[in-house]
């Protein structure tokens, strides 16, 4: 259930950046960054990283082919999907409720294909946009396919009658 939380967290994150960050934002235009001192006070930043996050956003948008942000967006509303499914399954295992193992089966198979495609799409940009989701994606992946190997392993002996 942890994980499932964590991947919701991550997956809205990361939609929600797709629709903020967008092409012909102020940020992509080379427009300066507005760091007033008084802000700058208030949310306890210095000025030079008020200006990183700005170079931070240019990054994003430099590094984004045109096809990188609808299929991240696709990915990113699937991803909340099967985590929210993740939670659910999570749930049934407290509670010891009758588990479908093979919703299970299937909420991790699909998480793996998404962490697939977001690893795919990641080694076709460029260096920098690459550096922020390569790690991510392959601890994710593995996460999911030693969830996937849990619920095999208690899927073969629930059919052995072990369970």
């Amino acid at each position: 259930m942890l994980f499932g939380v964590l991947l919701l967290a991550s997956h809205s994150n990361e939609l929600l950046k797709q629709i903020v960050i967008a092409p012909g934002s102020i940020a992509e235009l080379g427009v300066p960054a507005d760091c007033r001192a008084d802000e700058l006070e208030e949310e306890g930043l210095s000025l030079l990283e008020c200006e990183l996050m700005v170079s931070n956003v240019q990054i994003i948008l430099a590094s984004s082919p045109e096809w990188f942000r609808p299929l991240m967006f696709l990915l990113s509303v699937s991803g909340i999907l099967f985590a929210a499914l993740s939670i659910s399954v999570g749930f049934s295992f407290v509670n010891n409720k009758s588990v479908n193992l093979n919703w299970a089966k299937s909420c991790f198979v699909a998480l793996i294909v998404i962490d697939l495609g977001i690893f795919i799409l990641a080694t076709n940009t460029g260096p920098l946009l690459r550096a922020q989701y390569l790690w991510s994606t392959l601890l994710w992946f593995f996460v999911h396919l030693f969830l996937l190997f849990a619920v095999v392993s208690i899927s073969s002996k629930d059919t052995e009658g072990g369970v």
